[in-house]
């Protein structure tokens, strides 16, 4: 899927529209993003690696291989390599206690969802009868923890030299209710507004942090391949009609963006000189 021409952006509208200078429960507006670092060969052991902030949210990967498949290798792809990825959430990377069979149910699905959106960067044709295993650790949890896994992955896999068609970049955008200002009470009911994004009663929030993950009412995650402008993934969640879908994912695209633009600043100021 290709999406219209996406550039980094800060705060877009903030300027234009009054209703992007509401503040977040971290202070910022709806389309600003979270400060992020990446840092890579963090991990001396591994082909590559990378580590992802976005602000209080924290990953680590690290990136192995190629090996030999082994025997489960699927003869009718003998002719490509395969791509392996296993995601953990360490014990402390949220508060609360978690179960150990829920944990794994997670992990098992983000471990997919990951492995979803680097499938079609990674050219497993490269490296036919082997394969590479990504694992990666989220060290602290607090919103878009698969958008974080994404760019750490994609960049361990770059710096272990995988052949990939692009980078891949990840953002998340939700929608929701908006808690201050005179025209939050207008536009109907729980439904008004979210045609128009921000326009209405709905905002649509950038980056969300945990608290506004929790709180939203619909979410859009995109993984997207900037150069080649086409995404790899796409996962909405909750109910959306069409144009504000098409919103949402526009406005991750933008971050995606911001984000395409740190992994390769990193990634070049890893290179020696």
């Amino acid at each position: 899927a290709r999406l219209r021409d996406s550039r980094p952006s800060q705060d877009a509208r903030s300027d234009s529209d009054p209703t992007m200078a509401l503040p977040r429960e971290d202070g910022r507006s709806a389309e600003q993003m979270r400060p992020i670092f990446v840092k890579t060969g963090v991990i001396s052991q591994a082909a590559g690696s990378a580590y992802v902030e976005l602000d209080k949210t924290k990953v680590m990967c690290g990136v192995y291989g190629p090996r030999q498949g082994g025997p489960g290798t699927d003869k009718a792809e003998f002719d490509r390599g395969r791509l392996d990825v296993d995601v953990k959430l360490a014990t402390f990377a949220t508060s609360g206690a978690r179960g150990k069979v829920a944990q794994g149910d997670a992990e098992r699905e983000f471990s997919s969802m990951v492995h979803r959106a680097l499938s079609g960067a990674v050219m497993t044709e490269t490296f036919p009868k082997t394969a590479v295993d990504v694992f990666a650790t989220v060290l602290e949890a607090n919103g878009s923890e698969l958008c974080a896994t994404i760019a750490a992955a994609s960049a361990a896999l770059c710096e272990a030299g995988v052949a990939m068609r692009d980078l891949v970049s990840a953002c998340t955008v939700t929608r929701n209710r908006r808690t201050g200002g005179a025209d939050g009470a207008e536009g109907g009911g729980a439904d008004g507004g979210a045609d128009g994004g921000a326009d209405g009663p709905n905002a649509l929030l950038l980056d969300p942090a945990r608290g506004e993950e929790a709180a939203a009412e619909a979410g859009v995650t995109l993984a997207f391949m900037c150069r080649l402008g086409e995404a790899s993934q796409v996962v909405a969640t909750g109910t959306w009609d069409g144009d504000s879908l098409d919103d949402a994912v526009q406005l991750a695209a933008s971050g995606c963006a911001r984000v395409d633009a740190a992994l390769r600043e990193a990634l070049r100021s890893s290179v020696p000189a």
